[in-house]
């Protein structure tokens, strides 16, 4: 099962979902062709991934280097909008050669997906079964993508892309006004997962500002990543341990998804 196309073609114009499980990436990203910081524009949704773009663009890294840094930050400075659980879209333009390319990481429905999953048994809609919960979880794209992107496009080695999202998985990241808002508004979903709150939450409320976010687990998933590849993620004890969360959870992933 691939999971992400890439389509090679021109391209003339452009254009907390459910806790931990399900997100959609976008990024956008303006280069000169250049790969110096000072002479590209970096446009990010949040300053600490606008920063983890910077750093590798110093350490010689190109646009294609920046985009993974940023994507994988935002996948840990973002929890209610970007994630390693999720997908996305990635266009991309090669200055050198003109070369354009899509490629579509979006989640994949699990082999075990049926048309009327979310459907009680009276054939009435469960209200939000699509949205919150495992069930509503698809397989994610991400992690494959933007090993992808970095070993196909990019200059510097993937792990070295993954490790400013790895120090402020381990670090953590200050909540601010914006992480505060949509925490609240998914409270009730917060809430109800127990290992979602002891990450997001502080004694179960909305965390107060300047209160420090640390995610070890994500840290050693993306750490994972960084030595073995999307395999890391995909394959062996991440892999089961995701499988067994989601299905636990009343989801229907299954090892063969993942592959």
């Amino acid at each position: 099962m691939h999971r992400y196309t890439q389509l090679k073609q021109p391209i003339k114009t452009f254009a907390f979902i459910c806790v931990h499980l399900r997100s959609l990436f976008l990024l956008t990203l303006v280069f000169a062709n250049t790969a110096i910081a000072g002479q590209a524009a970096l446009a990010t949704a949040h300053p600490l991934a606008t920063a983890a773009g910077e750093q590798v663009l110093r350490s010689g890294g190109n646009a294609f280097d920046a985009a993974v840094a940023v994507a994988a930050t935002l996948a840990v400075v973002e929890p209610y909008s970007s994630g390693l659980g999720g997908g996305g879209f990635f266009l991309l333009h090669r200055a050198r050669d003109n070369f354009e390319v899509m490629i579509d990481a979006r989640e994949t429905a699990p082999l075990a997906a049926s048309r009327d999953m979310y459907l009680d048994e009276l054939g009435e809609v469960k209200e939000n079964a699509s949205i919150n919960g495992a069930l509503s979880a698809g397989i994610p794209g991400l992690p494959a993508a933007l090993e992808h992107v970095s070993n196909y496009y990019g200059t510097l080695p993937f792990q070295e892309n993954l490790q400013p999202a790895i120090r402020l998985a381990q670090q953590g990241f200050m909540v601010d006004e914006h992480y505060q808002k949509l925490a609240g508004f998914r409270l009730p979903v917060l809430r109800s997962s127990k290992d979602a709150a002891a990450i997001f939450l502080q004694n179960n409320e909305v965390p107060a500002d300047h209160a420090m976010i640390r995610q070890p687990d994500l840290a050693i998933t993306l750490q994972r990543m960084a030595r073995d590849g999307s395999s890391g993620f995909y394959r062996g004890e991440i892999a089961e341990k995701l499988v067994k969360s989601v299905r636990a959870n009343g989801g229907i992933w299954t090892l063969e998804d993942l592959k």
